[in-house]
């Protein structure tokens, strides 16, 4: 009987050679210090890294580092403006909270920040004892982490499938959706709109799903002119409203499944004399600092964002505590907050 022989990896000087640069420079660009060199320089290096295989020595760099007490925010480009993101700005606030008492420090990481061809090198480069995955989306590099790296590892805003081995922590975002759209059909609704997000979401199909079945449930099919494509801006939400209210017969009800996509599709109502909730009755989800201050007050699921951000924490930090890998989906629930964009059917006046 043979026994597999171990393949052995390349070592760094095998690296250095195969550029033709010295160990030095190898280990300077390996190690994001690549503004020492020409972009020329830099190009060797990781090319011969990518064509070879090279992997830095995990075990040998962590028995040295020991904890750094440093956990990195990994996020997708679009993620990463805080300033035009609540979601991520919400997370980041249970994020911290969680880690600051146990002297723990962020390190933020964008994926335009990397190089594709060292990706997992550069993200476990023994600078943080764990990954928080913010949001990833459908295609991404990030959902291969599992075949790259053993490093504690939590998904914070997407439910991933569980073949994927990942744990995540996120909105129960069918629950809730069927919360949402139940309770306009409650109120006497029955042709109610749908703004979905943007494909490469994980959330945007699980919320259009429950938007689909909850109708299904109540007796009522939805047409296919009354979803409408968009992404997760406010500019969507008034392009795609735009498009709904030109449905006929007209639809009473619009569903935004996020609350900026509501908020687009409130001035677009304005702007086309559509009068919010006499005329049309308009719901979100999130329950941004917006959406109370919205003219109407928008109706929408509040999302414990700030709650999901906290958990994800925790629950990596006992990752890195136990060395104890987690598995599965802790999904937390929301409320409906009942404001005046949404009226029942029978309060309208034609």
């Amino acid at each position: 009987m043979k026994t597999a022989r171990r393949v052995k990896r390349p070592t760094l000087k095998q690296l250095a050679e195969a550029a033709g640069v010295s160990i030095g420079t190898a280990s300077n660009i390996l190690n994001n210090k690549s503004g020492l060199h020409s972009p020329e320089t830099v190009e060797r290096v990781l090319t011969a890294a990518h064509r070879l295989g090279y992997r830095p020595n995990r075990v040998a760099r962590s028995l040295a580092a020991r904890r750094t007490h440093t956990i990195g925010i990994v996020m997708e480009p679009q993620h990463a403006i805080f300033t035009r993101n609540h979601y991520a700005t919400a997370v980041l606030d249970g994020v911290v909270e969680a880690l600051a008492p146990r002297n723990y420090h962020l390190k933020i990481i964008t994926l335009n920040d990397l190089d594709p061809r060292m990706l997992w090198t550069q993200l476990d480069d023994g600078t943080v004892d764990g990954l928080l995955l913010i949001v990833p989306l459908m295609g991404s590099p990030l959902l291969e982490y599992h075949q790259h790296t053993h490093l504690p590892c939590v998904v914070v805003g997407s439910t991933l499938p569980e073949s994927l081995g990942f744990y995540c922590v996120d909105s129960a975002n069918e629950p809730m959706m069927r919360l949402l759209v139940g309770w306009l059909l409650e109120q006497g609704h029955r042709r109610i709109g749908f703004i979905k997000g943007p494909d490469n979401q994980w959330s945007t199909h699980q919320r259009l799903k429950a938007y689909l079945e909850t109708m299904a449930d109540w007796g009522v099919e939805a047409q296919p002119d009354w979803i409408a494509p968009s992404n997760y801006e406010y500019s969507g939400g008034f392009a795609a409203a735009t498009q709904l209210l030109q449905v006929r017969p007209r639809l009473t009800a619009i569903v935004g499944s996020n609350d900026l996509l509501a908020l687009g599709a409130l001035d677009a109502c304005a702007q086309h004399g559509v009068r919010v909730p006499r005329d049309l009755s308009v719901v979100g989800f999130d329950d941004m600092p917006m959406a109370a201050l919205a003219k109407p007050p928008l109706t929408t699921i509040r999302n414990p964002i700030h709650d999901i951000g906290y958990a994800a924490a925790d629950a990596l930090l006992q990752q890195i505590e136990t060395g104890t890998p987690m598995q599965g989906n802790c999904l937390m629930q929301g409320e409906l907050m009942v404001r005046e964009s949404a009226a029942p059917l029978h309060h309208r006046k034609s």
